[in-house]
């Protein structure tokens, strides 16, 4: 058994209302910045560089993490290749070791924990809106420094 085996659990038996309802009651800031909600994410949109960040919940993969997702309601399209050229030096900024990011997701943070002990929860949504700042931070800071403005 490894590390981060919590036992066979189903991504059903997590109680995802619950989670997200201790979310915005921790973080109420958060809802202003809502672009999209879903039942294992939330977005925050950054409208300045047409780009959304998803925070969300992995029960059944044992982590919590932060990306850039889609959403074409918000212009947030291809962002991946739009920030493929400014990766190494937004990476660099965050400072991430490998085993905090997930392959495939581009520019991504992850921490893995068990979602399913409910008094973990609290940190869980803390981290995901740190990191979330923190991602954030960097980009701006990156485009910013470009004068792309994300496009």
């Amino acid at each position: 058994m490894s590390e981060f085996d919590f036992g066979a659990r189903r991504a059903s038996e997590f109680r995802q209302r619950g989670f997200w309802t201790l979310f915005a009651e921790r973080h109420p800031e958060e809802r202003a910045l809502m672009a999209r909600r879903g039942p294992w994410f939330w977005q925050r949109g950054l409208p300045d560089f047409a780009l959304v960040l998803s925070m969300y919940v992995a029960p059944a993969q044992n982590h919590v993490g932060v990306f850039f997702g889609r959403n074409e309601k918000f212009g947030a399209t291809q962002a991946w290749s739009r920030l493929k050229p400014f990766q190494p030096n937004i990476e660099d900024r965050l400072k991430l070791k490998p085993e905090q990011s997930c392959e495939g997701l581009g520019i991504n943070s992850m921490w893995r924990v068990n979602c399913y002990a409910e008094d973990n929860w609290p940190a869980m949504t803390d981290w995901l809106v740190t990191e979330c700042s923190r991602i954030e931070r960097a980009v701006t800071e990156v485009l910013g420094d470009t004068g792309d403005g994300g496009s």
